[in-house]
This record gives C-alpha cells, sequence and structure tokens, in this order.
C-alpha cells in the first residue's frame, strides 16, 4: 500500500451481508483516489463475511471480528486507523469513483475545514435509484441537499443550523471528516443512541468549518432493515433530540428556537410513526415529553401550525 500522505482510512461496519459488502468494497477499489486503507468490522455470527474477506484478498484490507454493537463498534475503528482523514461507510451503501479524490482535495485546500459533506442517492437493493416517501406524503429526491452550490460553511452557521433549521448530511457514507477532530474532540457519544452520527457532526462543527459539494458522491440503499425505515415506522426515543439541544445550545439566541427544532422532530417522527403503527400509545407520550423536555410556552402553541405548514410543503 503506498505510504505518502494524506491517507484515507475507510471504515466500514458490517453484520451478516457478505453480498452487500461486497459490492461497498468493490464501491472503494473502484475509487480515482488509491491512497487509503479499509478497515471492517464484523459482528456476523458467521464466517461467511471472513470467507468473502480472504476470497478478495486485497493487503488494503484490515478485517477485524466484534461483538460489540453499533455505537461501540463505530469507536473501536479508532484502536486501527492510520489516515489523516476518515470515511465511515456503511456495509451496503456505495461511493462513486471521485467520492474520496474530490473530498480530500477540499481538505487539503482549506485547513480549518472537520467534515466534507455531499448529497446521497437512495438506492434499491437491486442498486436501482429510487424515491422513496419517508413521512407518507414526503418523496425524497436526494439524501441531504443542503444547498444548491458548492460552499464552504462557518463553523457558527453549520452548529445553529443542526440546532435549529435542519440537519445537514450527517449519514456516515455521504462525509468525511479530518482525523485530528476525532483526537481533539473525542470520539461517538453512545449515550447519543439513534442520533450518534448527528451528535458528532454537532461536536465537530463547534471547533470547524464544514465544506458542502453540490454533487452526488456517495449511494445510501433504502430498505426495511435500515435504521431509518425503523424510524419512521416504529418512532425514536425523542429525548435524545433535547439532549442534544442541552448539549451545544450555548448561544442564549438560538436557545427558544432549538428547542423547537427539536420538539419539531419528535413531533414529524412520531406521529408519522403512531400512523404508521397504529399505535396512538407513541403519540400522547411524545406530547408529554415535549410538554415536559420543551420550556417554551409558544413553541407549544405554534407546533402544530408549523407541522402543517412543512406537510404543505410537499405538495
Amino acid at each position: 500500500m503506498p505510504s505518502k500522505q494524506p491517507l484515507v482510512s475507510i471504515c466500514i461496519p458490517t453484520y451478516n451481508r457478505p453480498a452487500l459488502l461486497k459490492k461497498a468494497l468493490q464501491s472503494c477499489f473502484n475509487q480515482t483516489y488509491k491512497n487509503y486503507e479499509i478497515i471492517i468490522l464484523d459482528s456476523s455470527k458467521n464466517n461467511l463475511t471472513k470467507k468473502t474477506i480472504c476470497e478478495i484478498n486485497d493487503l488494503r484490507i484490515t478485517y477485524k471480528k466484534t461483538v460489540v454493537n453499533f455505537q461501540k463498534k463505530n469507536n473501536i475503528f479508532f484502536n486501527f486507523i492510520k489516515g489523516k482523514y476518515v470515511q465511515f461507510l456503511s456495509d451496503d451503501d456505495l461511493l462513486e469513483p471521485a467520492h474520496i479524490k474530490k473530498m480530500v482535495e477540499i481538505f487539503e485546500k482549506y485547513p480549518k475545514v472537520g467534515i466534507v459533506m455531499a448529497p446521497l442517492d437512495i438506492i434499491d437493493k437491486q442498486d436501482k435509484r429510487i424515491y422513496p416517501r419517508f413521512y407518507i406524503i414526503k418523496k425524497m429526491n436526494l439524501l441531504y441537499r443542503y444547498l444548491n452550490h458548492n460552499s464552504l460553511i462557518k463553523k457558527e452557521a453549520i452548529l445553529k443550523d443542526f440546532l435549529t433549521r435542519k440537519y445537514p448530511c450527517c449519514v456516515p457514507s455521504g462525509i468525511m471528516f479530518r482525523k485530528e477532530g476525532f483526537d481533539q474532540l473525542g470520539h461517538y457519544d453512545e449515550r447519543a443512541d439513534f442520533a450518534i452520527d448527528v451528535e458528532i457532526c454537532m461536536r465537530f462543527a463547534t471547533k470547524y468549518d464544514f465544506y458542502y459539494v453540490d454533487e452526488v458522491l456517495s449511494s445510501w440503499r433504502f430498505s426495511k432493515k435500515t435504521a431509518t425505515f425503523n424510524i419512521h415506522q416504529n418512532g425514536v426515543r425523542s429525548k435524545i433530540f433535547y439532549y442534544l439541544v442541552k448539549k451545544y445550545c450555548q448561544n442564549k439566541k438560538w436557545q427558544r428556537d432549538s428547542y423547537f427544532f427539536a420538539s419539531k422532530r419528535a413531533f414529524l417522527l412520531n406521529t408519522v410513526a403512531s400512523i404508521r403503527s397504529l399505535d396512538p400509545g407513541l403519540f400522547l407520550k411524545t406530547l408529554a415529553l415535549i410538554n415536559k423536555e420543551d420550556p417554551y410556552l409558544l413553541n407549544k402553541i405554534k407546533l402544530p401550525l408549523s407541522i402543517f405548514t412543512e406537510i404543505l410543503k410537499t405538495f
């Protein structure tokens, strides 16, 4: 493997799907940028994945078996990472051939950038481009299209968006990290639960600028086995949204809007999930949580109208 810098570490957590992992690996091998390593942490309950890796027999791959859960698995990667830049890749997602090259070039040009992000195509199990409806009526064309142009985004602006307006890209396959950011800020916060990727991006936004590339550089595979589908089907532990606000909203000017955004995410996701699962109890529990966690009466008053307005925008 080439020894010159910058070296990119591609980290792939995998579990019981060697055929899809093989496709993910092929998308790595197809990269126009060649100076990278691949680290695979496998929590499968059989040896099929290990057999697949042995058959590929590529010296750039470091393969390790583990039994820990997803959140802990992400942190184990740091025992092996050698790269200056870190790319997490879900075992069923794909990278476009220019993904690594374009992101590395941006990092090299902008030393204060901690994360480079780009939107993702949404594909099915046959790798076909699809347009699922995440909120019953809202069709998704691209995942996490943040702007309509390439842009350097200052850390204050990106953190404010995370807290008050929208989540910029936080799907691992669509972003690349500067490794020194983990060294300075720490690794993944396992208490963040389903929002572990959002949390680490918000933490980077406290110290680093971001760069957005308005070009699809990876594909995210949508299926009934994904965590996202489970969230939209069964709801989320909404208290996590408020955990993020309390942890990262240091600017008092953003505080009310930050709580409102947390309440809005909780209400929207769990209302959709309660409809899908025919579980009115989930809806009522979410209302009780919002009433308890959001200290602003005005937020609670304007929440239904805001949700209704957001739904209208999807038509």
